[in-house]
C-alpha cells in the first residue's frame, strides 16, 4: 500500500495463489469476496439479511485482516467504497476494544502498526472524517493496551492535519474515564495509561490551546483532560499532584487569552481547576483561577447564570470558604457577590415562569425552580464547608461515568488531600461570615416574597418549598454566625423594621408592599430563630413576642393577605420559649388555619399550623391538665371536617390530638373519659358509615378511620413511659374501640393506592404495643392473621418489623416477648415462602427480607442483649428449621435478579445477620451446610451481574460481611462452597476468581477495613466489566 493513496480501486487485494492458502487465508479471501456486496446491499434497505451476515462478519476472527485490507488502497471515492471502508473502520474500532485479547502478544506491535499506515493514508488524501476517526480510535485502543500511548508530536506525525491530532489527543481520556471507557483488566495497563496522561500534559495542553480554534471545542477537550488527569494522580498516588497545574501555568497567558475570546466556555474550566485540592496545589491554582473567575464573573447573563451553578457549588465545598477564613488568596467577596447574582437571576426566572401558567410551561416551572433551589444549596455547602471542613474528594464521583471505568486497584494508597477545618474559635472570631450572612439575608428577604395577590395554590406551594430549601441553608448558617450582633441585625431587623412601618401606617394607607414585606419578615424571623443554636435562645427577648405587639394591626388586614400574615405569625410563634409557650398557644388558638379565605390554601398552612401548636403544647408544665385549653383543642380538631381535604390533613389532625395529649399532661383517666364521651361516639358513627360506603367505591379515602386511630394514639401513656398495666384507662378504650381496629386489618376494603385503613391501624397498633405491651399477645395475632389474608403484606410485615425493633426488655419480659414475636413473624412469613409471584413484587420481597433479617439479628461481636429481646428472639427463630430453610431457599431465585437496591440490600441483611452471631446448633448447622453452595453461588451471580452491587453503599459492603460471616461460621463448608459458586459463573475468566477468592481470604491482614472494602470494590467492578463483555 501506498501512503498517497494511489491504486485506490473498488476491490479487495487477493492473497497468494490457491496452493499455497492456509485455511485461514482462504476464510480471508472468502470473506474479501463478499463483504462488499453486503455492505451495498444493507446500504440498499436489505437490513434483515445483509444485517444479520454484517453481524456475524464483526464476530469472525478473520474481520480484522479483511477489513485492514479494504483500508489499505486509501480513500475510495464512489459511493459503494465509502460505504464499504465507512463499516470496516467502524469494526476496526469496535475490535480494538479486545485489542490485546484478540491479538498475541508477539503480533500486537505489527498490527498497531498496521492501523498508524492507514490513519496516514486516510488523513492525508482526503479521507472520509468518519473513517480517520474510526482509525484514530483504533489505533489509540491499540496504543492502550499495549501500554504505549504517546501523544502526537510536532516531529515524526506533524504532516497530519489539527483535527486528526486533536481527536488523537482528546481519545485517551474518553477511553480511560468517560463513557467510552476500555475494560482495562489489568492494574498495571490502567497505571500505564494513567501514567501517559500524566507524561503527556504539557503537549496535550501545548495542542489545544491554539488559537485557531475554528470549532471552539478545545476548551472543552481542556477541561475533560483536567478531569481525567485528576483520576490519573487518584491511580498513581506517588506521582506529583501539582504538575499538571504547573505545566498549565506555562501556557497562561495563552488560557486567558483564549477564555476571553470564549467567555462562555470559561466556567468548565475553571469548574475542573476548583476541584483540584490536592497537597500543595494551591500556590499554582489561585494565580490560574483568579483571572478565570474574574472573566467568568464580569460576564453573567441570565441565561449563563444556570450554567456557574456547578462551579459555584465546588467554589463553596472548599476554595470559598477557606478564602472566607483567610486561608486562601481568592475573592471571597467577588464568589460571594456571584452567589447572590446567580440566586436572584435563578429565582427571578422561576417567577417569570409562573407569570405565565399553561401546560407548556410547566416544564420551564420545575427546571427554574430547581434551578433556584441549586443556588440556595450554594450557600448551605459553603455554611457546611466552614463548619465541618473539607472532605477528601473522589475523582470518580463528580461526574456521569460509565460503570466500565477503570477505578484505582488498591485504595490504601490513595493519596493524602489537603484536609481544611477552621475550628470553632477562628468561626466565631470571623468578621468575614457575619457579612456573608448579610448579604444572603439582604437576598431572601428581596426574592422570597410572596406574589402580589397570593391567591394561586400552586404557586404559592413552590414558594414555600423553596423558602424550605432556604431555611435549611439558613439553619446551618446560624450554627456559625448566631453570637454576632451582626446575625441578630440580619435575623431580626427587617422584622422589627416591619413591624415598627406597619404599626405607624394608618390602616387605609397600608397597601401590598407592606403587607409583603411584613409578611417574609415574619417568615424569615421564625426560619432565624428555628435554627437557632438553644444558647442562642437564651441571648435577647425571643422574637416570637414581636407578634404580640402586631396582633390589633393583623387582625385588621384584608384577606388573602390576613391568611399569609396569620400563617407567618403563627411560624414565628410557635418559636417562643417555655416561659412564654402560654400566651403564644392563645395567640395562635384565636387565629387559627381554618380562618382563611380559601379552603384549597389548607393544604399549605394547616400542617405548619398543627406543627407548632403541638410544639408549643409539648413546653407546657409538666403535671398540671390544662383542661380547657385540652378542650378546645379537640374541638379544633374535630370541627372542621367539611373543610379541603387534602394529603396532609390527617397527619394536622394527629397532631392535634397529640396537642391535647400535652395539654392534659398526667391526667390520662381525664383525658381518656373525655375522649370516650364527646369524642370517640361521632367517629365511630363517622366510620361505620364510611365501611357502608366504601364497598361501592374504587378508591375509598377512610379519612374518618383514619382519625379514628389517631384518636387511640392520642390516649396511649406518653412516649417513653410505657405500662404493662392492661387495666390502665387507655387499655380499656383501646378494648371498646377492637373491632375497629380488626376490621381495619380483616374485613374493611383496602385503598390500593393508599392501603388504607390497614396501614392506619397498623401504625397505631405499633404505637399501642410499645405503650401498652400487656396487649402484645392481642396486637400480634392481629397483625400475623392480617399478613395471611393479604396479597401484598407489606403494611403488616413492616409493622411487625418496627414491634421487633421498638420491643424493650424490661418493661417486657424478654423470654415471653421472644415466644410471642416468633410465634408471629412464622404465621406471617410462612405463606409468603410459597408465594407463586412474589420475585415478581420487589417491594414485598424488600419487607419480607428486612423483617427475616431483624429477628435473627444478632448483637454485635463482644456485646451481648443487644439483639432483639435482649438476644432471645434469634435463637427462637433459628430454631424453626423447616421455615428458615424455606426463607434460605427463596434468595437463590431472587438476589441475582432483583434490579432493586433496597430489595437486594435487604436480602443480602437477612444473610448477613443469619450467617452472623454466635456458633450454629448443630440442626442449625446442618441446615445451613445444606444450603451454603447455593446461597454462595446466588451472592456471587448478583456481585458479577448486578450493577449497583459495585457501589459500596448499594449492597457490596453488606454483601462482603455474607461472605466474611459465612467464612466464619462455616469455615470448613466455605471454601469449596465459594470455588462451585465462581465456577458457575462461566463468564468470569479463572484469573479473576482466583483474585477475588484471595481477596476475601485476606481480610485479616488489612489494618482498616475499609481500604479492603474498597479493592473489593475493584475487583467487583472488574467482574461485572468481564461479564458485560461476554454477554455482548
Amino acid at each position: 500500500s501506498r501512503p498517497d493513496g494511489r491504486g485506490s480501486q473498488h476491490r479487495l487485494a487477493s492473497h497468494p495463489a490457491a496452493s499455497h492458502r492456509s485455511p485461514a487465508m482462504a476464510r480471508v479471501e472468502q470473506l474479501a469476496s463478499e463483504l462488499p456486496r453486503q455492505v451495498t446491499a444493507f446500504y440498499a434497505g436489505d437490513e434483515l439479511y445483509a444485517g444479520n451476515w454484517l453481524t456475524e462478519f464483526q464476530r469472525d476472527a478473520s474481520a480484522w485482516e479483511v477489513c485492514i485490507m479494504a483500508l489499505r488502497p486509501g480513500p475510495l471515492k464512489d459511493c459503494d467504497g465509502e460505504l464499504l471502508q465507512e463499516f470496516c473502520a467502524q469494526t476496526l474500532g469496535r475490535l480494538s476494544r479486545s485489542f490485546a485479547a484478540r491479538h498475541a502478544l508477539p503480533t500486537q506491535k505489527a498490527e498497531r502498526d498496521k492501523l498508524a499506515e492507514l490513519l496516514l493514508i486516510h488523513a492525508l488524501n482526503g479521507g472520509q472524517r468518519i473513517v480517520w476517526k474510526q482509525l484514530a480510535l483504533s489505533l489509540t485502543c491499540a496504543d492502550l493496551w499495549m501500554g504505549a500511548w504517546k501523544p502526537p508530536t510536532r516531529g515524526g506525525m506533524d504532516e497530519l492535519p489539527q483535527a486528526v491530532r486533536r481527536e488523537l489527543i482528546t481519545l485517551p481520556v474518553d477511553l480511560l474515564f468517560c463513557d467510552r471507557a476500555l475494560p482495562l483488566d489489568e492494574g498495571s495497563l490502567r497505571q500505564a495509561a494513567a501514567a501517559s496522561l500524566l507524561d503527556a500534559c504539557d503537549v496535550a495542553f501545548e495542542e489545544l490551546l491554539q488559537v485557531d480554534d475554528a470549532e471552539h471545542v478545545n476548551l472543552h477537550h481542556l477541561a475533560t483532560w483536567l478531569s481525567a488527569l485528576r483520576k490519573a494522580l487518584h491511580l498513581l498516588p506517588t506521582r506529583e499532584e501539582a504538575a499538571p497545574l504547573k505545566a498549565l501555568l506555562r501556557l497562561d497567558d495563552r488560557l486567558v487569552a483564549l477564555i476571553r475570546s470564549r467567555p462562555s466556555q470559561a466556567a468548565e474550566i475553571a469548574l475542573q481547576l476548583a476541584r483540584w485540592h490536592g497537597v500543595g496545589c494551591d500556590a499554582v491554582l489561585e494565580p490560574m483561577l483568579s483571572p478565570l473567575l474574574d472573566c467568568i464573573f464580569a460576564n453573567i447573563s441570565s441565561e449563563d447564570a444556570a450554567s456557574l451553578l456547578p462551579l459555584l457549588s465546588t467554589l463553596a465545598s472548599g476554595l470559598w470558604p477557606r478564602a472566607a477564613m483567610g486561608d486562601c488568596s481568592l475573592d471571597w467577596r467577588s464568589v460571594g457577590e456571584t452567589a447572590c447574582a446567580v440566586l436572584r437571576i435563578t429565582t427571578n426566572a422561576w417567577r417569570k415562569a409562573c407569570e405565565t401558567p399553561s401546560y407548556e410551561d410547566e416544564g420551564e416551572r420545575e427546571s427554574t425552580l430547581a434551578d433556584a433551589e441549586a443556588a440556595l444549596g450554594i450557600w448551605q455547602t459553603f455554611a457546611t464547608t466552614v463548619r465541618d471542613g473539607t472532605r477528601e474528594a473522589d475523582p470518580f464521583a463528580d461526574e456521569n461515568i460509565d460503570t466500565d471505568v477503570a477505578r484505582p486497584e488498591k485504595r490504601s494508597r490513595v493519596r493524602q488531600q489537603a484536609q481544611w477545618c477552621p475550628g470553632k474559635d477562628r468561626v466565631a472570631a470571623s468578621e468575614v461570615l457575619p457579612q456573608l450572612f448579610a448579604a444572603l439575608s439582604q437576598a431572601l428577604l428581596e426574592l422570597l416574597h410572596l406574589q402580589d395577590t397570593p391567591i394561586d395554590v400552586d404557586d404559592a406551594r413552590a414558594m414555600f418549598d423553596l423558602r424550605a430549601a432556604a431555611e435549611a441553608a439558613l439553619a446551618d448558617w446560624e450554627s456559625l454566625v448566631w453570637q454576632s450582633q451582626a446575625w441578630h441585625e440580619a435575623a431580626y431587623g427587617p422584622l422589627q423594621e416591619a413591624c415598627l412601618h406597619f404599626s405607624s401606617t394608618a390602616e387605609e394607607l397600608r397597601t401590598e408592599t407592606e403587607f409583603r414585606g411584613l409578611e417574609v419578615a415574619l417568615w424569615f424571623a421564625a426560619a432565624c430563630a428555628r435554627g437557632q443554636p438553644e444558647e442562642a435562645s437564651a441571648v435577647g427577648q425571643p422574637a416570637a413576642l414581636a407578634i404580640l405587639h402586631l396582633q390589633e394591626a393583623l387582625d385588621e388586614v384584608y384577606e388573602p393577605w390576613r391568611t399569609w400574615l396569620w400563617h407567618s405569625a403563627s411560624a414565628l410563634a410557635s418559636t417562643a420559649p417555655a416561659e412564654h409557650c402560654q400566651e403564644m398557644i392563645e395567640w395562635m388558638m384565636t387565629r387559627s388555619a381554618w380562618q382563611t379565605f380559601a379552603p384549597e390554601m389548607l393544604a399549605i398552612t394547616e400542617l405548619p399550623y398543627a406543627e407548632g401548636l403541638e410544639r408549643l403544647c409539648r413546653l407546657l408544665p409538666e403535671g398540671a391538665a390544662h383542661v380547657a385549653l385540652g378542650e378546645r383543642l379537640v374541638m379544633m380538631a374535630f370541627a372542621q371536617q367539611d373543610l379541603g381535604v387534602h394529603s396532609d390533613a390527617i397527619r394536622a389532625k394527629s397532631l392535634l390530638l397529640q396537642a391535647v395529649r400535652h395539654a392534659m399532661g398526667g391526667a390520662t383517666q381525664l383525658l381518656c373519659t373525655g375522649l370516650s364521651q364527646r369524642v370517640l361516639p361521632a367517629l365511630r358513627t363517622a366510620v361505620e358509615q364510611e365501611a357502608e360506603a366504601a364497598m361501592a367505591e374504587a378508591e375509598p379515602s377512610w379519612h374518618s378511620a383514619q382519625v379514628l386511630f389517631a384518636t387511640l394514639v392520642a390516649a396511649l401513656p406518653p412516649d417513653g413511659e410505657p405500662t404493662t398495666d392492661v387495666s390502665h384507662p387507655s387499655a380499656a378504650l383501646w378494648k371498646e374501640h377492637w373491632c375497629y381496629v380488626e376490621a381495619a386489618l380483616l374485613r374493611w376494603r383496602v385503598s390500593s393506592s393508599t392501603d388504607q385503613p390497614a396501614a392506619a391501624a397498623a401504625q397505631a397498633l405499633e404505637r399501642m404495643v410499645a405503650a401498652l405491651p400487656g396487649l402484645a399477645p392481642e396486637a400480634l395475632s392481629l397483625v400475623a392473621r392480617s399478613a395471611g389474608q393479604s396479597e401484598s403484606p407489606v403494611v403488616q410485615l413492616d409493622t411487625l418489623r418496627a414491634i421487633v425493633s421498638g420491643t424493650r426488655c424490661p418493661p417486657c419480659d424478654a423470654t415471653r416477648a421472644a415466644e410471642l414475636l416468633a410465634e408471629a413473624v412464622a404465621a406471617a412469613v410462612q405463606p409468603l415462602t410459597v408465594h407463586q409471584s412474589i420475585a415478581q413484587q420487589p417491594e414485598l420481597l424488600c419487607a419480607l427480607f428486612q423483617l427475616l433479617g431483624e429477628v435473627v439479628r444478632p448483637s454485635p461481636p463482644g456485646v451481648t442483649g443487644v439483639g432483639p429481646c435482649s438476644d432471645q428472639l434469634r435463637p427462637r427463630m433459628l430454631a424453626r428449621s423447616a421455615l428458615m430453610g424455606s426463607c434460605l431457599a427463596m434468595v437463590p431465585p431472587t438476589l441475582p435478579m432483583s434490579t432493586s437496591v433496597p430489595t437486594t440490600s435487604a436480602i443480602l441483611g437477612f444473610l448477613a445477620n443469619f450467617m452472623g452471631g454466635d456458633e450454629f446448633q448443630p440442626q442449625e448447622r446442618q441446615l445451613v451446610a445444606m444450603a451454603l453452595p447455593e446461597l454462595v453461588a446466588a451472592v456471587c451471580a448478583a456481585l458479577t451481574s448486578t450493577e449497583h452491587l459495585a457501589d459500596l453503599d448499594s449492597g457490596l459492603a453488606v454483601a462482603a460481611d455474607v461472605l466474611a460471616n459465612a467464612a466464619g461460621a462455616m469455615p470448613d463448608e466455605f471454601p469449596g462452597a465459594l470455588a462451585a459458586g465462581l465456577q458457575r459463573q462461566q463468564q468470569l475468566s479463572s484469573r479473576l476468581a482466583d483474585r477475588f477468592r484471595a481477596h476475601l481470604s485476606s481480610r485479616a491482614s488489612y489494618p482498616k477495613v475499609g481500604d479492603w472494602l474498597r479493592e473489593l470494590q475493584d475487583i467487583v467492578g472488574e467482574m461485572q466489566r468481564e461479564n458485560r463483555k461476554v454477554a455482548h
